[in-house]
């Protein structure tokens, strides 16, 4: 979708689930639109099922990082030049940024607002990275420092859409879905390919951050799940799906706030097939292995 936000508002479908943003600055509401212009709603809706309203004015500025608490069904970050919180009841968030936050920065923040509802709307997140191959979703699983964003970046090099860095949501009903949140794969700076590029902390770690370009298609029906462990030379195998979801449910912080949906999505991708993929040094060549032997459906 092209052309200026409506005046104050913006129709976005994150997920598929409508969702109205609300700012009375202009240069806000702009860099809103620029942040999520992947989600953009091709008409306006009169009932959104959640809303995000955005006011420039005095914020935090302690720190870098968000500080984020979540207390029953609100969430509350600040720091990061933004205050704000989300609430589950409602379905409304609210954040006062310093004025002048765009890019990366306005993301951290709206996002996180933003996620922690879509998350108790039947969008429950997982701990993977994510490219296309073909119509399905390739979901690449382990703890951080598997090699999930190095692969994802190879993927991207080698022309396969990437649906997300580090994180992915499923859908159970009423259809099964997984959808991707197309933001910048952060790797280290000796696994990023050459030239100039922005630098953010992840997890407490300087990492470069390359920006993909986001997918025509922001959802899967389909996906094969892939294990990640590493050793001497490619090799790929099935694994059983009580393995796979045990994988899975090795939550990490954040990952571990919503257990019992957290499993029924483990499960949901565990039962459409799984395999342990054994890595070697060089993720392109990892990316053309997987690519020429994981089964067709």
């Amino acid at each position: 979708m092209t052309g200026e936000p409506e005046s104050g508002y913006l129709h976005l479908l994150p997920f598929g689930i409508p969702t109205l943003v609300i700012a009375e600055d202009p240069q806000l509401l702009a860099a809103a639109a620029a942040t999520y212009a992947y989600w953009r709603a091709e008409a306006p809706f009169a009932d959104p099922a959640l809303e995000l309203r955005l006011e420039t004015g005095s914020a935090s500025s302690s720190g870098v990082c968000l500080d984020i608490k979540v207390e029953g069904s609100r969430l509350k970050l600040a720091g990061g030049a933004a205050n704000g919180s989300a609430d589950l009841r409602t379905g409304k968030a609210h954040a006062v940024v310093r004025h002048g936050l765009t890019g990366d920065a306005l993301a951290d923040v709206a996002d996180t607002l933003l996620l922690f509802l879509l998350a108790r709307r039947a969008r429950t997140p997982v701990h993977a990275s994510a490219f296309m191959l073909g119509d399905r979703a390739v979901l690449l699983t382990g703890p951080s420092g598997s090699g999930k964003s190095t692969l994802a970046l190879a993927a991207a090099q080698l022309g396969h859409p990437v649906l997300s860095d580090d994180i992915v949501f499923i859908q159970r009903e009423p259809d099964f879905a997984i959808w991707g949140l197309p933001r910048p794969i952060h790797v280290f700076a000796h696994d990023a390919p050459p030239g100039e590029h922005s630098t953010r902390l992840r997890n407490g770690k300087r990492k470069a951050a390359i920006a993909i370009v986001a997918p025509e298609a922001q959802s899967a029906d389909d996906s094969a799940l892939i294990v990640l462990q590493r050793g001497n030379d490619l090799a790929l195998s099935p694994i059983e799906q009580a393995d796979a979801v045990e994988t899975l449910m090795s939550l990490e912080p954040g990952f571990d706030l919503l257990e019992k949906e957290s499993r029924a999505a483990a499960e949901e991708l565990a039962c459409r097939g799984a395999w342990r993929l054994t890595l070697s040094d060089d993720p392109h060549a990892a990316i053309e292995f997987l690519t020429k032997h994981l089964p067709v459906r």
